[in-house]
């Protein structure tokens, strides 16, 4: 989950939500489809994701298909679950999950929130930090490489590039000082020639 997280920039729910057919090696493409729901009350289920646009197709780095092959090929057995992706019906199957509590059956909240703690632990990071943060970090790695808005956006499978916007612009520093350059380097010559003839430009 952490290299999911960390080089496909999945949310937790997503990463939850994934069976071994969604995961190509042959094409080096990880599909979004679903998400496994974590509500109190109830027991884990699959869901539709957050927005329309977080159904996506996000590549796969060999970094990521490495660690993932090797924890497929472990064995992976089928869990019975609630679908409620067709929010007209739900449908009890079994799933192929990737990533299951000890016991087998869908992860829940707060087996998770102890996985993680103890893992966040064992390296060092402050309390503070959750696994969303490698979320942040995948979009930040994008963003310094030059990636744009929407690659970006598409990436995460944000709703519209101003979400991604607002999330990220501090990140973009670079990007900005471009387009100084470019207009400067545009209109420079003629923002000088036209105030030194008195500005009747």
């Amino acid at each position: 989950m952490v290299y999911l997280a960390a080089g496909c920039g999945l949310r937790l729910g997503e990463m939850l939500g994934l069976e071994v057919e969604d995961i190509d090696f042959d094409t080096r493409e990880v599909h979004v489809r679903r998400q496994l729901k974590l509500l109190a009350g109830r027991r884990p289920y699959l869901g539709r994701v957050k927005t329309k646009t977080s159904v996506r197709t996000v590549e796969l780095p060999d970094v990521v298909a490495g660690p993932l092959k090797l924890h497929i090929d472990r064995g992976i057995s089928a869990v019975t679950l609630d679908d409620d992706t067709d929010s007209r019906r739900t449908v009890r199957r079994e799933a192929l999950l990737l990533f299951r509590g000890r016991d087998g059956e869908p992860v829940n909240v707060p087996t998770f929130s102890r996985t993680w703690a103890g893992a966040r632990a064992a390296v060092g990071l402050p309390a503070r930090v959750g696994i969303h943060a490698l979320r942040h970090y995948y979009a930040t790695v994008l963003i310094h490489a030059g990636a744009s808005v929407k690659a970006v956006q598409l990436a995460l499978g944000h709703s519209s590039p101003i979400i991604t916007l607002n999330t990220y612009v501090h990140e973009w520093p670079d990007a900005v000082d471009r387009t100084r350059s470019l207009i400067d380097g545009a209109l420079g010559q003629r923002g000088t020639a036209a105030t030194s003839a008195g500005g009747r430009a």
